[in-house]
This record gives C-alpha cells, sequence and structure tokens, in this order.
C-alpha cells in the first residue's frame, strides 16, 4: 500500500513550489529585463565616447589653414585605441588624414579579436561584429571633415560591466533563496494551523469510533470550514453519545419489560406445577394478564418498527380534524371523570388528507400521557388551528411536567421522564415514539414544551390539501 504524506508536509511542500515557481520567475524576468536595460545603457555610453571623439578632432581644425595637426589627431586616435575604438579622421575633399588601421593594423585586429573571443566566452550565443559610424566635422555651418568610429558591435561588456551584472545576479539568487525560506517557514506555521484542527478532529472521532466520547472540541482555528468541522465533529459526538446512552438504556428497559412478566409467569407456572397453586379461574387469569402484557409490547414494537419503514403506504383519505378530536375525547370522558380531569377541545383546523386512524393513535397516546401526568383538579386542553400550510394541534395539560433533561429524549423508545414508573402505570416508553413516527410519515413535525410543576405542551404540525406531504418536502418546511 502506497504511503500516504501528512497534510502538513503537502501543504508546506505547496507553499515551497509556489514560491519557487513565483521566485524563478521573478528572478528570470528581472535579469532579462536589466540585462535589456544595461545593454541599452552601454550602447548609449558607446554613442557618447563616440561624439567625444569628434568634438575632440573638432577642436584641433583650424579654419585659417582649414587643417587639422597631424600630431593632435594621432594623439585623439591612439588614445581612442587604448579604450577599444578604432577611427578614421578625413578632410573636407575626403582625403584620409589619419587612419588607426593604417598606424598600427596588428593592433586593431588583435584587439577585435580578443573582444569577440570575450563576448562569445560570456555569451556563447552572441552574434557581434565590427561596426562603423561616420560623424561630420563642422566649422560653422561647413563641413570640415568627416570622423569614422569603429568598434566591436553591437556592444562590448568589459570586465568591470562583466563584474556588475554577475554581483546583480548573485544579489536576485540572494534575495530569492531568502523568499524560499521565508516562503517555507510561512507554509509550515500555515499547514500546521490548518492541519491541527483537521488532526485533533480526527482524534476525537477516532475516540468516538473506541466508544470514547470526548467532551472538550477541536480547538477553533478561525477558518471558517475548519470551525465548522470541529462544530460537526463535537456535534456527532454529543449524538452518539446520547444515542449510544438511549440504546443502552432501551435495551436494559427491554429487558426490564420482558424479564418481569416472564417472572411472573415463570413463578406462577412453577407454582402449579408443584401443586402449590391451584389451577382455578383466578391464578389462569393473572398469567393470561402477564401474557397481554407481553403482546402489546410485542405489538407496540411491532407497530413502531412499520411506522419507521418507508416501504409501508400511508391509506390516505379526507380527515375532519375537528371530528376525530372530538370523537377521540369522547371515548377518554369515563376515564378522565373518574380521574376528575377535564377535557376540552377548542377551534378548527382545515381538512387535510391523512390516515384517519394512525392520527387517531397521535391523539390517542398524547392525550393517554397528558391524562397520566394530570392529577385530580386538572384540566387538558386541546386546541385546533392552522398555521401557514399547516394544520395545527396543540395538547396541554397542567400535569407535572418534564424536566429540561428529558424534555429532548421524550420521543426516543422506551424512555421515561420518570424511570422510577413502572409499565403497569407509565406504559412501555413507546407511545411518544409512535407519535413521532405517524406525524413524521405524514410530512409532519411534532415538539414538546414543558416546565416542571407546570405541565407540558405537545404541538403537533400536519400539512393539508392535496399532495400535502409532497408539498411539504418541495415547497415549505414547517415552522420551528
Amino acid at each position: 500500500m502506497k504511503k500516504s504524506l501528512k497534510l502538513k508536509w503537502k501543504l508546506s511542500l505547496s507553499y515551497v513550489l509556489v514560491a519557487l515557481l513565483l521566485v524563478g520567475g521573478v528572478s528570470l524576468f528581472s535579469n532579462f529585463l536589466l540585462q535589456r536595460q544595461f545593454e541599452q545603457y552601454i550602447i548609449q555610453k558607446q554613442n557618447e565616447k563616440n561624439r567625444e571623439i569628434v568634438n575632440q578632432v573638432s577642436q584641433q581644425y583650424d579654419p585659417s589653414t582649414g587643417s587639422f595637426p597631424a600630431s593632435s589627431l594621432e594623439s585623439i586616435g591612439v588614445a581612442a585605441l587604448e579604450r577599444g575604438m578604432i577611427i578614421r579622421v578625413s578632410d573636407g575633399s575626403g582625403r584620409v588624414l589619419w587612419d588607426a588601421m593604417v598606424h598600427n593594423n596588428g593592433l586593431c585586429h588583435r584587439m577585435l579579436q580578443s573582444m569577440a573571443d570575450d563576448m562569445k566566452k560570456r555569451y556563447p550565443g552572441f552574434q557581434g561584429a565590427y561596426e562603423e559610424k561616420n560623424y561630420p566635422v563642422l566649422s560653422g555651418s561647413r563641413a570640415a571633415g568627416s570622423v569614422s568610429v569603429g568598434y566591436y558591435g553591437p556592444f562590448y561588456l568589459s570586465d568591470n560591466d562583466t563584474a556588475f551584472i554577475g554581483t546583480l545576479n548573485r544579489g536576485l539568487a540572494g534575495v530569492g533563496l531568502i523568499s524560499l525560506f521565508a516562503a517555507a517557514l510561512v507554509g509550515l506555521l500555515m499547514a500546521r494551523r490548518i492541519s491541527q484542527p483537521i488532526e485533533q478532529a480526527i482524534g476525537m472521532t477516532e475516540r468516538i469510533a473506541r466508544g470514547d466520547y470526548p467532551e472538550k472540541a477541536p480547538a477553533r482555528s478561525g477558518t471558517l470550514e475548519l470551525d465548522r468541522l470541529a462544530d460537526a465533529v463535537e456535534g456527532l459526538s454529543r449524538k452518539l453519545e446520547r444515542q449510544d446512552l438511549l440504546r443502552r438504556r432501551m435495551t436494559a428497559d427491554v429487558a426490564h419489560e420482558l424479564r418481569t412478566p416472564l417472572t411472573v409467569l415463570r413463578g406462577n407456572i412453577e407454582a402449579l406445577l408443584d401443586g402449590v397453586w391451584q389451577a382455578d379461574e383466578q391464578h389462569l387469569s393473572g398469567l393470561h394478564d402477564e401474557i397481554l402484557r407481553l403482546t402489546r409490547l410485542v405489538a407496540d414494537l411491532d407497530k413502531l418498527a412499520r411506522l419507521e419503514d418507508e416501504s409501508t403506504p400511508l391509506e390516505k383519505s379526507p380527515v375532519d380534524l375537528a371530528a376525530l378530536t372530538s370523537g377521540t375525547v369522547l371515548s377518554f370522558e369515563p376515564k378522565a371523570l373518574e380521574k376528575g380531569v377535564s377535557i376540552r377541545v377548542s377551534g378548527t383546523a382545515p381538512p387535510i388528507e391523512a390516515d384517519g386512524d394512525k392520527l387517531r393513535q397521535v391523539l390517542i397516546n398524547l392525550l393517554s400521557n397528558s391524562l397520566k401526568s394530570t392529577g385530580r383538579g386538572g384540566g387538558i386542553r386541546i386546541l385546533l388551528s392552522r398555521e401557514g400550510r399547516f394544520a395545527k394541534i396543540e395538547v396541554e395539560d397542567t400535569g407535572t411536567g418534564i424536566s429540561p433533561e428529558d424534555l429532548p429524549y421524550v420521543f426516543e423508545r422506551f424512555y421515561r421522564a420518570d424511570p422510577s414508573r413502572s409499565s403497569q402505570s407509565g406504559g412501555a416508553g413507546i407511545g411518544l415514539s409512535v407519535v413521532r413516527a405517524i406525524v413524521e410519515k405524514h410530512g409532519g413535525t411534532v415538539t414538546a414544551q414543558s416546565e416542571p410543576g407546570h405541565g407540558s405542551r405537545f404541538t403537533v404540525l400536519l400539512p393539508y390539501g392535496p399532495d400535502a406531504a409532497l408539498k411539504d418536502e418541495t415547497e415549505e418546511q414547517p415552522p420551528e
């Protein structure tokens, strides 16, 4: 398997590579630009030297005699030769007065050859040759003669010029190396700043995979995406921890719900087998009650499984929520009167397309839950209304309420806000899970609000109209 490289090193290398390309590109461009500018500077200096020699020759012209002193021309010519220039001076009629090639032809050729060799050594592809420029010598407005200046062109770099260019190149190389070092350092720091929260998130997820849920979230980096990753990992940890606790609690509750009736059944049957009890109606009725209790538990679990199965269709038809609610409340009146609890229904809601039997189950479970928690003299109020594109059902009681710690979990299966309540008095903890499953299958939502000692309110929102569930998914979400 190919070994992976850490993100920190990949980012650092990326910074260095980008810096190398940028610094290299800038250096090459700067070198090219400076080289061209320097060449133009050398050519300009050569032209200035040419004009300087022409001025020197012009100053030697004697208008009274119309001639140039031969000794002066030779001095100027020899001095020019020493500076790498070959001059030729002619009078007004074109007659040559002094020529460096005639004066010392061998020296002129050796000088030009040496210059050519030097330039080819420094610039192997350099195309240079002997160049010559002619300048007039004027006496007032009359041409007194001409000066021809020859040199190795288009330019020639002396040792000093070459040394200057070398120093400049070394300076650029030094700046490039410093820039690369700085880029590597900044890249390492930035890579560490980016990779550290990711490594922390990886460590946190590995701990979560082992079942260890850390309380401390990954450190914030100030980078939006990394902070969102940290929040997501922290949220995942909390949710998985909560689900793990619920799973363990559910396992314990299921075991308890099954153990109690099975223990009773076993004890009673053993008593019958040992002859301690007679197989009379009283004892057989107790065994039958425990079997019914087990049957109800299994039926509730099966009902919840079918509701949560997306392939199970709903048998939808027009449902009048007011009539459905009134009929359900009517069936609870005997139990409510016996307990001394009043139930009131108010408001109206639009008709909806829904599975009437399952919505009736929602009302039954909510009323049953409120009736269990409401004491004598208390009351239950059901309010029907409309909110946007949703029919709204609110079931509010004056019961004992639910603690803030338990409120987020009331719709989880087998969850009881009061663990001390037995299944006989508090149910198996599946009723509200069934409510949520039915409502969500209709494309709606159910929420709970409560305050200990001041009762609870359960709010159901259901989309209404044809294809309401589809519209809910594609157009509008239930209000929070």
